[in-house]
């Protein structure tokens, strides 16, 4: 950590070339003695990913950033502040604390919150940070997390896990069993230390197959951002024998989109088909993560265009967790069937379609953009359909 990036002189050069050409700065000597130019460029690239994803941080002066790949792996600021939320009780343990984005969060909900990090780096980083946001109840530690859960006697309220889903090569991985660290076998442990357990996971990981790794879990959240699910949570209770509460929550203009249900209510759940009426409705991306393909269909009295489909239709207008649309044509997969709308452009959507949107536009002829929406699509009697539609609430 170097506190030369700190000084007066070295943050107005940083805040002044945020939208600079980052490889002609990297050719250039830096103005500073004491700061390279990989270093001012470290800081300004990291800044500028903060600026939408880390807004206090932006805001705050003189914060240091780390690496932007460790800043792509931080969780949002809007994602941080949703878990604490959840959260009831007086202490927490982060045991992967990384820049400190969920810890601060949580110091704003706990009265104590203990952040440990193994990377001496960023335990520095959010340690110094804390100061500067004004957060006076984190306590940082650089330790491996597990190895300090041994070695302390402490016990809290909340027990906070992030996985890391990169390998020692640093490539992705999506499996529990492959982050680091490996909790499947380390729950004794975990329990031992706190009675509640919030586990964060990556959007990839299957809920089923999370399900059958992990005991005790009371709830999953899965969270989403503009439509684009961000992570998965999962809240484990000590000696919890019930069934887990599915949570979802797409962050959309200003008021959330949420859905919510337990898995029972969708294996019991029946869905209705029929052909596309006036209305579509596309559910957004945490609930199709979700899986609630069916009950989503019957807790809004809509029908489905198709089992595989997971878009649904109806003849009344319902305020619905995703996108909805009006129906304007239902045409067969054609360029002819579609060459009187005098179409040059289109937003392309595919639900249980044989051709990618690539091949589609190619076919049809239509560049990208534009008012128009058309959902390709099977309906529930196997016709390849393409659904012109409006778009009527963003």
């Amino acid at each position: 950590m170097n506190s030369a990036i700190l000084n007066k002189d070295v943050q107005q050069f940083i805040n002044e070339h945020l939208r600079s050409d980052i490889h002609k700065l990297l050719l250039k000597k830096s103005p500073f003695n004491e700061v390279t130019p990989k270093e001012l460029v470290a800081q300004i690239e990291s800044k500028l990913k903060a600026k939408q994803k880390l807004p206090t941080w932006f805001n705050t002066d003189k914060i240091l950033y780390p690496h932007k790949l460790n800043l792509s792996q931080t969780s949002s600021e809007i994602t941080a502040n949703y878990k604490a939320s959840l959260l009831d009780g007086n202490t927490l343990i982060d045991l992967t604390g990384g820049f400190g984005v969920d810890s601060y969060a949580f110091s704003k909900k706990m009265r104590q919150v203990v952040h440990v990090e193994k990377n001496k780096e960023l335990s520095k980083i959010a340690a110094y940070n804390f100061k500067q946001l004004g957060t006076s109840t984190v306590q940082c530690y650089n330790e491996d997390g597990l190895a300090f859960l041994k070695s302390n006697k402490d016990t809290y309220d909340w027990l906070y896990i992030d996985p890391s889903r990169r390998d020692k090569d640093k490539k992705k991985v999506f499996y529990l069993k492959d982050c680091e660290p490996d909790i499947i076998d380390q729950f004794t442990l975990l329990f031992s230390k706190a009675t509640n357990l919030m586990i964060k996971t990556g959007p990839l990981l299957d809920i089923n197959n999370g399900l059958t790794q992990m005991n005790h879990v009371k709830e999953v959240h899965i969270v989403a951002v503009a439509n684009d699910v961000k992570e998965v949570l999962w809240i484990l209770e000590n000696k919890f024998s019930g069934k887990p509460h599915i949570k979802t929550i797409n962050f959309k203009n200003v008021t959330p989109q949420r859905f919510n249900f337990m898995l029972e209510e969708e294996k019991r759940a029946l869905a209705n088909y029929s052909l596309p009426k006036s209305y579509l409705y596309e559910p957004n991306a945490a609930i199709l993560k979700s899986g609630a393909f069916q009950y989503i269909g019957e807790k809004f009295s809509l029908s489905k265009l198709h089992l595989h489909s997971h878009l649904y239709t109806s003849d009344t207008l319902i305020p619905f967790p995703g996108r909805t649309f009006k129906i304007l044509d239902t045409l067969d997969y054609s360029r002819k069937s579609i060459k009187h709308l005098n179409l040059t452009k289109a937003n392309i959507t595919t639900r249980n379609f044989p051709d990618s949107i690539t091949e589609i536009r190619k076919k049809l002829k239509l560049k990208d953009g534009g008012l128009s929406y058309l959902f390709c699509t099977t309906t529930f009697d196997k016709k390849l359909k393409i659904l012109n539609c409006e778009q009527l609430f963003k």
